[in-house]
């Protein structure tokens, strides 16, 4: 017998019914396109929620915000209510104690960050005298805190001799107005039953999302300026920050 003969496999008529089933499997349909990108948009998805349901606790943050913040690391968003009074710290008449809980507050000095972060910022600040590496910078939070602070003084001039002017005291004012018509506080107050006075009325004590206000007071800490700031040396630096138009008026 040939080479060829003993390699070659003899020819088998298909029976009928190996014919038909022949057939079938060729015609047997494809899954479509669409059915394919469906089940994975749903395996996709099915992933992603049970990654967010185990994976660990983390802060809470909020959206980014819109304009660089040295101090944006140190923002933790979390839920929390106003203890109207409840704070006996401030809930007093003037005293040295009610000053230093207020100084604790906001009053550890304007802030330093180098010049990685200054020249990231939407604004040009200046750089320290003597320390050139490094920027001067104060979170608007730790100012509205001492404008709000030099109005309570203001109401009790008889104790605050030293009481800022008036017209110190307006521009204090305006500032802290548009610092809230800027943070847009969406909280939702409601009013409720008060079985005491018989009436429905306001009730302050609800839930708000609210910045974790003793994470920023750290990072005032702890980039506290170091060297004295004299506001009368002109210093010349290369930060070139871009023009960003405002979208509306407060």
């Amino acid at each position: 017998m040939s080479l060829m003969a003993k390699l070659s496999t003899p020819y088998h008529r298909l029976s009928v019914e190996d014919a038909e089933q022949h057939e079938t499997f060729q015609e047997r349909p494809r899954p479509s396109r669409s059915r394919r990108v469906l089940i994975t948009v749903v395996i996709v998805e099915t992933l992603l929620l049970l990654w967010f349901m185990l994976r660990p606790n983390q802060p809470k943050y909020s959206w980014p915000a819109l304009v660089y913040s040295p101090a944006q690391d140190a923002v933790e968003y979390g839920i929390t209510s106003y203890a109207i009074g409840g704070d006996k710290r401030f809930h007093v008449p003037p005293s040295p104690a009610l000053d230093e809980a207020w100084s604790d507050l906001y009053n550890f000095g304007i802030s330093q960050v180098p010049k990685s972060e200054a020249s990231r910022l939407p604004n040009k600040t200046h750089p320290i005298p003597g320390d050139e590496a490094n920027y001067i910078v104060e979170l608007d939070v730790f100012h509205n805190l001492h404008c709000l602070n030099m109005i309570r003084q203001g109401l009790h001039k008889d104790y605050y001799e030293d009481a800022m002017e008036i017209d110190h005291l307006d521009h204090c004012i305006d500032w802290i107005r548009q610092a809230l018509m800027c943070a847009g506080d969406t909280s939702v107050i409601v009013w409720q039953w008060d079985p005491e006075q018989q009436v429905t009325t306001f009730q302050g004590d609800v839930a708000h999302t609210c910045r974790n206000f003793d994470k920023l007071r750290d990072w005032g800490k702890k980039h506290q300026i170091r060297t004295h700031y004299d506001t009368k040396v002109l210093i010349e630096d290369d930060i070139v920050v871009p023009i960003i138009p405002k979208e509306f008026d407060l």
